[in-house]
């Protein structure tokens, strides 16, 4: 059977923001989630994972929105003035890597606090800036696993340590349906924006990779309140991208997916499943009878 995680992403943007997300992961095909540790909803998402086991947890570190540490202790981390992080904290050089790093600690702190361990896997790109520097080592500290994909390729990849193995993880990079997110009215774009065809249309030919290659797609289910709508979301298409939140909690609660699921025989895993060949995801659809279970297909 072809294997296929589907990642939330976003997850604790707000408390308001989580009760679409968790719907989707209730009720829907969601398999993982990365949460982020900075935000307002962070605590009451790490509490809700906790009793989900059956999902695998990224860290989404994007840094978003305030710091976890008190902002005088990490004054080159913020927009001046404020309590939120620098947009262009990923790439700038005059970060302090000691304030950075006392940050990252914290969140993971909290993180142990409340789930009871560290993410597993995140996203770290190659760039080399402040930023990525002190991840890495934030990673290779906790033992969080990076650099396990492809995207917009169809290779393996090797790990940087022996004890991941190797894996064909192939994530489309940017998907075709998120493409539509780029315009100039929100109207127009809702008209075009429909997860649902980005699957059952299948533009990205995930169904023409081989066998071996497991295919991964991230969305932004929750619903939106007025700190995502007016203020956490920035830069040139934010409404338009807050607005397709909603349409994500539709899209992977839609019958109409959970169908295309089955009649091409799609195994639901997680990134852990992913990553080490287990079968936790599969074992909790077998656990509640669910018709996502490769045995009832």
């Amino acid at each position: 059977m072809r294997k296929m995680v589907v990642r939330a992403d976003d997850v604790g943007y707000t408390d308001v923001c989580n009760i679409g997300t968790f719907e989707t992961i209730t009720n829907g095909i969601v398999t993982s989630a990365d949460i982020m540790l900075d935000a307002p909803g962070t605590e009451d998402a790490l509490k809700r994972l906790k009793e989900l086991p059956w999902i695998s947890i990224g860290w989404h570190s994007h840094f978003w929105c305030s710091p976890v540490l008190p902002l005088e202790q990490v004054p080159t981390l913020v927009i001046p003035g404020t309590d939120r992080f620098r947009h262009d904290l990923t790439t700038a050089d005059d970060v302090n890597a000691e304030e950075l790093e006392a940050e990252c600690h914290t969140q993971m702190k909290r993180c142990v606090r409340l789930l009871g361990r560290v993410p597993d896997t995140t996203d770290l790109t190659n760039v080399e800036s402040v930023f990525n520097r002190v991840k890495r080592k934030i990673c290779d500290d906790y033992g969080i696993v990076y650099h396990f994909a492809t995207k917009g390729g169809r290779t393996g990849v090797t790990y940087p340590l022996d004890r991941w193995k190797e894996r064909n993880i192939y994530i489309p990079a940017p998907t075709n349906a998120y493409k539509e997110i780029e315009t100039d009215s929100i109207t127009a774009q809702r008209e075009r924006y429909d997860p649902v065809k980005y699957y059952t249309e299948d533009p990205d030919k995930m169904l023409e990779l081989p066998d071996d290659v497991i295919f991964e797609q991230s969305w932004h289910p929750g619903y939106v309140d007025y700190f995502v709508y007016k203020q956490g979301d920035y830069g040139p298409h934010a409404k338009e991208f807050s607005s397709v939140r909603t349409e994500d909690v539709a899209a992977l609660t839609s019958p109409v997916l959970r169908q295309w699921i089955r009649v091409h025989k799609i195994e639901l895993i997680n990134f852990r499943d992913a990553l080490y060949g287990t079968h936790e995801y599969q074992n909790y659809l077998r656990s509640i009878d669910s018709d996502l279970y490769v045995g009832n297909m």
